[in-house]
């Protein structure tokens, strides 16, 4: 659908002048998202995380994917999904803008930003067993055990 009108000289990357305009706002919307993604990311896990690991509820041993949860558990794995989607949502936006720029501007340049973002999204996806691993190591963290370890280090 982008390419359709085409002129035959025209090359499918590119980077010239004419070009510039919609490559630097694309790929500046793009850096400014991922920085953005990135910090509220983490800002959000660590709040997350220092409140989850302040509450004393054990949790089922062994952990397994289907356990009942405590109320802290179930409440750090909603701000879990909370903080992944803000991520997400927040490297969906320049993909959209660039796939816009690329229909605009028959320049595959913009897809550049598009397949990172998209692979960005990806690696934020969650999964049982990746949740299962955060919400043991989280509370491992805080245990006695763990703590009485580093005291001696």
């Amino acid at each position: 659908m982008a390419l359709s009108d085409r002129d035959q000289q025209q090359s499918l990357f590119r980077f010239d002048a004419d070009a510039m305009l919609f490559l630097g706002i694309g790929y500046l919307v793009f850096l400014g998202s991922a920085i953005a993604a990135v910090a509220v990311r983490g800002i959000m896990k660590s709040q997350a995380i220092r409140q989850f690991q302040s509450a004393d509820e054990p949790l089922p041993v062994p952990l397994e994917i289907d356990s009942p949860l405590p109320p802290s558990a179930q409440t750090f794995l909603g701000s879990v999904a909370t903080y992944s989607l803000v991520g997400q949502a927040l490297m969906e936006g320049p993909a959209v803008i660039n796939a816009v720029f690329l229909m605009i501007g028959n320049n595959l340049a913009h897809l550049i930003p598009i397949v990172i973002a998209v692979i960005g999204i990806a690696l934020q996806c969650n999964t049982p067993a990746r949740l299962k691993h955060l919400v043991e190591s989280v509370k491992q963290a805080t245990s006695p055990s763990h703590a009485a370890l580093q005291q001696r280090s």
